[in-house]
């Protein structure tokens, strides 16, 4: 068997400690984690970064869902799993390490230290071997997602920092972005291929475009927190919190009206555009008139 199909060579590294230790640093890469940790970002660090970060993750999450149910290639046997997690998700390319790359690649590239750069490559590196040791990817997974991730995060900077698209952008303006958007995500759920218990993750195409609805209505100014240091990281956590309850709201609310076709897929996209509108323009409101008040 090819060296990048065959993990044989897996379980014989294997012991109790470390497969403690890469279950709890895959669970870096799954949805929860990263959608806490964007909103803490957004909220208690710098609101502009972490909402790009926050769509260039979707973009690339997007991108990775639909190559993962376009070429079905299957994860390797299940007797190397360690991590029940997975589904029945396909196995290329494999979305921790396309997302590890864009998230922790575009954080460092903003900060622009050594050692935030160190610091990625590290948490890129673990990321990517915890899903080998724990048996869910293959090398060739972790490798078609790496590249990737690479050409999603290259793409994104060169398109933050190139005066065409951004001359197309404000000509656009914020309505003509977000109907654009809508466009596109219309076309992307529309050609979806999906199939038996796969399909389009539409829950976040919404929240997508709720996240640019939401910087729109803030006018792409920064979240001010009230207080001291202490008091801002705890407003942040509160916040998150909320955010945590309003994810699982949203997305068992559609499933819990079980609407079928077209009314189910526009429902659930609406509820992803409103936990997204909610967290990134609703809540900073609010948080500005308790401030005032």
């Amino acid at each position: 068997m090819n060296i990048m199909n065959d993990l044989s060579w897996v379980p014989a590294l294997r012991t109790p400690e470390l497969n403690v230790f890469f279950d709890w640093v895959t669970l870096i890469g799954y949805p929860l984690f990263l959608i806490l940790f964007l909103l803490f970002g957004y909220f208690f660090f710098q609101t502009k970064s972490f909402y790009r970060a926050t769509i260039l993750l979707m973009g690339a999450g997007l991108l990775n869902a639909l190559l993962k149910d376009f070429f079905q290639d299957p994860r390797p046997a299940a007797e190397f799993a360690l991590d029940p997690r997975t589904g029945g998700s396909y196995g290329w390319p494999s979305g921790h390490a396309q997302i590890a790359v864009v998230l922790w690649g575009f954080l460092a590239y903003e900060i622009r230290q050594g050692w935030a750069t160190i610091g990625a490559i590290v948490l890129i590196a673990l990321i990517c071997a915890s899903r080998v040791y724990l048996g869910v990817h293959d090398l060739g997974d972790v490798f078609g997602g790496l590249v990737l991730g690479i050409l999603c995060l290259a793409g994104f900077i060169w398109a933050l920092h190139h005066a065409t698209v951004q001359g197309v952008l404000a000509r656009l303006g914020d309505g003509g972005v977000v109907a654009a958007l809508l466009a596109v995500h219309v076309a992307y759920i529309g050609f979806f291929p999906a199939h038996l218990d796969h399909a389009a993750p539409v829950w976040f195409v919404g929240s997508m475009l709720g996240w640019v609805i939401a910087r729109a209505w803030m006018a792409h100014g920064e979240v001010v927190l009230p207080g001291p240091l202490g008091v801002r990281f705890l407003l942040a956590s509160a916040a998150t919190g909320l955010g945590f309850v309003w994810m699982i709201v949203t997305t068992r609310w559609p499933e819990s009206l079980a609407l079928e076709g077209l009314a189910g897929i526009g429902l659930t996209y609406a509820a992803g555009v409103a936990f997204a509108v909610i967290m990134g323009w609703g809540v900073p409101r609010l948080i500005g008139l308790f401030a005032r008040g």
